[in-house]
């Protein structure tokens, strides 16, 4: 138990405190820089930092998910809805963060990874069209962080309750 614990602690502070870097200051920053932002953006999606954020998002609910069976008795209806109601919300409102991240988040960072290396090789500009899609991607990865940090914050309330 003590094994699971310090892995779901430590992975759980990397993935939301990288959440939340990326949602207070990166991206304010990155919007401030306009185009150059944008650059910088594109050489980060798809890299170490998403498989960083993957990987500890997926510890954190494997070692939650192995701790909250001791926790719930084996998953007694009685016990998660009852005595550990705050424990069991928020395990799902961790396992929805994950979602968020695993469905909404590496799928479009992955792809505006892409269409920065497209770019890269044109050698020029983004075409307009090059553009709107940079623009959706870059709002549907702000939305979905956005989304992510309210989850992982329920998540955190009901760990402590």
């Amino acid at each position: 138990m003590f094994i699971l614990r310090l892995i779901h602690i430590l992975s759980a502070i990397f993935w939301m405190g990288s959440t939340l870097f990326i949602g207070l200051i990166l991206e304010p920053a990155v919007a401030a820089l306009g185009p150059e932002g944008g650059k910088f953006m594109q050489k980060l999606a798809g890299g170490p930092l998403n498989r960083a954020m993957s990987a500890t998002g997926l510890l954190t609910i494997l070692s939650g998910l192995g701790m909250y069976i001791s926790h719930s008795g084996g998953f007694d209806p009685a016990v998660m809805f009852a005595e550990r109601l705050p424990l069991t919300l928020g395990a799902l409102a961790g396992f929805a963060a994950l979602l968020v991240g695993l469905l909404m988040q590496e799928p479009a960072s992955k792809k505006l990874g892409a269409l920065g290396r497209q770019i890269a090789s044109q050698g020029g500009p983004p075409t307009p069209e090059q553009a709107a899609q940079i623009a959706a991607l870059q709002s549907t990865l702000s939305r979905g962080g956005k989304l992510e940090t309210m989850l992982m914050l329920l998540a955190v309330l009901g760990m402590v309750a």
